[in-house]
């Protein structure tokens, strides 16, 4: 609705949605294998939420791989974070995230932080020591089987951007937030918005750019369901790549416009859904009967845009 192009601090480039309704894929212990990688071992029986990037973590022995113990893996089977060398991950674990990076750096300006990764048993007890009953009984820990990793750079605030553009992209690269986490769930014990762990063979999203549908795609399929395809659906397209490049984590700079649409204020979504601010799916809901509601079709709403610089 705000004229011009919203932007999210140094967030540039539109993002591809995640599934969007709830979505629950079970991942079965067996011969499938992760995404790009034959020979990776995939985890046990692990619900995964995509459109939340959530997980129900099992913990313990369900994460297990290689025939090692917990914390007590070789350095060997182990890789590098690049941005962070101290911190150790599986490999695939590593390489995932490197392509996570990628896109967290492109849309913040800067690397993510990861303040711990892989903890072997010694590490363990120390950090239990150390942090109490916000660290897991050493042996057990989900760090001891190089599957999770601490994150600075903001994604420690259930407050910030951050934090909320993981929750929104986290599951394209096989990272989620556990279930334990998350303030709502009947599941949550502690507040840990800082701890991610890796489910292999969730993925949607191997290297830049690769992904499984976008914020463009759901926004026709939507649009397509009240018959505004062809012309309309060009309509819309170039309206809202002129509000917001279909991101829908855009805020404008000079006012409280929000989202794909750019409601002004963003608020306006949540009679649409609590998820208002990370769903993009809620956004193009609202936004299509805003526009319903208020020109007719895309095309007159576009018109006056085109004339007046808003809509």
């Amino acid at each position: 609705m705000n004229g011009g192009k919203a932007v999210v601090g140094a967030v540039a480039a539109p993002f591809v949605a995640v599934f969007v309704l709830l979505l629950v894929v079970t991942v079965v212990l067996g011969p499938r294998a992760a995404a790009g990688d034959p020979d990776c071992p995939v985890s046990a029986d692990v619900l995964v939420d995509a459109g939340g990037s959530t997980f129900v973590d099992k913990g313990g022995a369900a994460n297990a791989w290689g025939g090692y113990s917990n914390g007590r893996i070789p350095l060997s089977e182990l890789c590098a974070i690049p941005w962070a060398p101290r911190e150790l991950l599986r490999c695939d674990a590593t390489a995932a995230l490197e392509v996570l990076n990628g896109a967290f750096r492109a849309d913040f300006g800067g690397d993510l932080a990861v303040s711990d990764g892989y903890r072997d048993y010694d590490r363990q007890v120390a950090t239990k020591k150390a942090k109490g009953v916000l660290a897991a009984t050493p042996g057990t820990s989900n760090h001891g089987w190089g599957l999770a990793a601490d994150f600075a750079s903001n994604v420690n605030r259930y407050d910030s951007a951050q934090y909320r553009w993981m929750k929104a992209n986290g599951a394209r690269f096989g990272w989620f937030h556990p279930t334990w986490a998350e303030p709502g769930h009947p599941d949550y014990a502690k507040p840990e918005p800082w701890h991610w762990q890796f489910v292999p063979g969730t993925a949607t999203q191997t290297e830049p750019g690769a992904c499984l549908g976008g914020n463009r795609d759901l926004g026709a399929a939507a649009a397509a369901e009240r018959g505004w395809t062809g012309s309309q659906w060009t309509c819309l397209e170039q309206l809202w790549t002129r509000e917001s490049d279909w991101n829908h984590l855009a805020q404008n700079p000079t006012s409280s416009a929000y989202g794909i649409p750019q409601a002004l204020p963003g608020s306006k979504m949540a009679g649409h859904g609590a998820d208002w601010q990370t769903n993009p799916a809620t956004q193009i809901a609202w936004g299509l009967d805003y526009i319903a509601g208020r020109y007719g079709t895309p095309c007159e709403a576009w018109a006056h845009s085109e004339q007046t610089g808003w809509y």
